[in-house]
Parts: structure tokens; C-alpha cells; sequence
């Protein structure tokens, strides 16, 4: 967030635990250097959060719908490609004109 070095003493944060580390780490008669303070991703995460988490049955139930429409998707779109390629594996012999027309040969021979 911010660039902190304001005094010759020791660099000045707004975070308490990061100027608690910066006083156990600073070296007696050394001056400081310029210090770059990063928020942590629990720190950021808590302030685009708001205060208190409040979700309903219906916030639940709109993610497992939203869940269960994406894998179904997914699923119906891969496990044909998975079909293909283990009969390629286990029959190189019989599927052997790719993946492409190997979804021919199994519509074929087992029905679409």
C-alpha cells in the first residue's frame, strides 16, 4: 500500500504487527532503510470483506446449482473424449483413426 520512512528512528507503519516485526528486526545504531509495507492476503481479503458474513440457505443453495450446472457440463463435454481414448488404448488395433474418428467408430459400433 504505502512506502513508510518518515524519521530517523525507525520506519512508521500503519499495521501493528508489521512495526512490532520491523522493532525486533531493526539493528541498534543503524539506520533504517526505506521499508515497503505489502499487505498480507488475509489482511486484504479482510478489508474488501464486509464486517459480518451473513449468508441464507438460498446463498448456499444458488452455489450448489451453479456447482451442479458447471459439472455437468464439464462432465458430459469430457467423458466422451475419455471413452474414445481408452477404447484407443485398449483396442489400437480396431480404433485407430484418432480421436476425431474414433468418436465415429465408437457411435458405430455402440450407438450415439
Amino acid at each position: 500500500h504505502e512506502v513508510f520512512c518518515s524519521q530517523d528512528t525507525m520506519p512508521m507503519f500503519s499495521n501493528p504487527v508489521l512495526s512490532q516485526a520491523m522493532r525486533q528486526l531493526a539493528v541498534p545504531g543503524e539506520k533504517p532503510k526505506r521499508t515497503l509495507a505489502i499487505p498480507s492476503v488475509l489482511e486484504t481479503v479482510k478489508a474488501a470483506s464486509p464486517a459480518r458474513l451473513d449468508y441464507d440457505l438460498a446463498h448456499y443453495l444458488k452455489g450448489a446449482l451453479a456447482g451442479g450446472i458447471c459439472c455437468g457440463i464439464t462432465h458430459g463435454a469430457v467423458c466422451p473424449i475419455d471413452v474414445v481414448k481408452t477404447r484407443i488404448q485398449l483396442s489400437p488395433e480396431i480404433y485407430n483413426k484418432g480421436l476425431i474418428g474414433g468418436f465415429g467408430q465408437v457411435i458405430k459400433a455402440e450407438g450415439g
